[in-house]
């Protein structure tokens, strides 16, 4: 073969690879209408699937699934928005940071989304949040049923359970009930916000410990604060 055929040959070789992966390209869609412009990235089954970059009137850049953005990713909409988070389906889905601008004015709004709309500052799945937690040296939150509104309480130390004299435990809601060394509000209403403050002596004299929190959810739960 003479070296002008070859070089025609590899030539016509290289424009047909070249034209057959511009249309595996082309036939990578993404269907969310907003960033079906251009699309880079991982393919499966003629759609978006897997890490990629895809851009129309806003950006988006992160994971994708069946052709929506699907995991964690950045999102740029055209008049300079971002939101930064995780994604579900093409709808903001948990965790994220949203940063938008009024009258050239830079605001910043953290927290969870669902299904496309913010639902606040903390996660809507968590059953608890402590908000404080002071010379306590371990403490546990459980659920342990969700038929009743109970929070049961109880103090341990030295491996014992025991009542300080100074203790001091204040709700938001429900009543509150004293057995022997365990104490229980009952008929709560969430959230409810409760403070547990007592003071622990030790060997070297004294601390003062602190413990509230909020409960979220209905249902019974046990709160164990331990000190050794």
């Amino acid at each position: 073969m003479s070296t002008k055929k070859y070089e025609i040959l590899v030539f016509a070789l290289l424009l047909s690879v070249s034209n057959l992966f511009s249309q595996q390209k082309d036939s990578c869609k993404v269907l969310m209408i907003e960033i079906s412009g251009i699309y880079q990235g991982s393919c499966k089954n003629g759609l978006a699937n897997g890490k990629g970059t895809a851009k129309g009137d806003d950006t988006y850049v992160g994971m994708f699934k069946n052709g929506f953005p699907d995991g964690k990713g950045k999102y740029t909409y055209k008049n300079g928005n971002v939101f930064s988070g995780y994604w579900s389906n093409g709808l903001k889905e948990g965790n994220g940071v949203f940063k938008y601008f009024v009258n050239g004015e830079v605001f910043t709004q953290k927290g969870f989304w669902e299904k496309g709309e913010y639902v606040g500052a903390t996660n809507p799945d968590d059953l608890y949040r402590v908000t404080s937690s002071i010379g306590i040296e371990h403490y546990s939150i459980k659920r342990v049923s969700d038929n009743e509104n109970q929070i049961k309480i109880s103090l341990v130390g030295a491996m014992t359970k025991y009542v300080p004299q100074d203790l001091k435990i204040e709700t938001s809601s429900g009543l509150l009930k004293q057995d022997i060394k365990k104490f229980t509000i009952f008929q709560y209403k969430c959230p409810i916000n409760c403070s547990i403050r007592f003071t622990f002596k030790t060997s070297g004299g004294s601390r003062q410990c602190k413990l509230e929190f909020d409960i979220l959810k209905p249902g019974t739960y046990e709160v164990v604060i331990s000190n050794t």
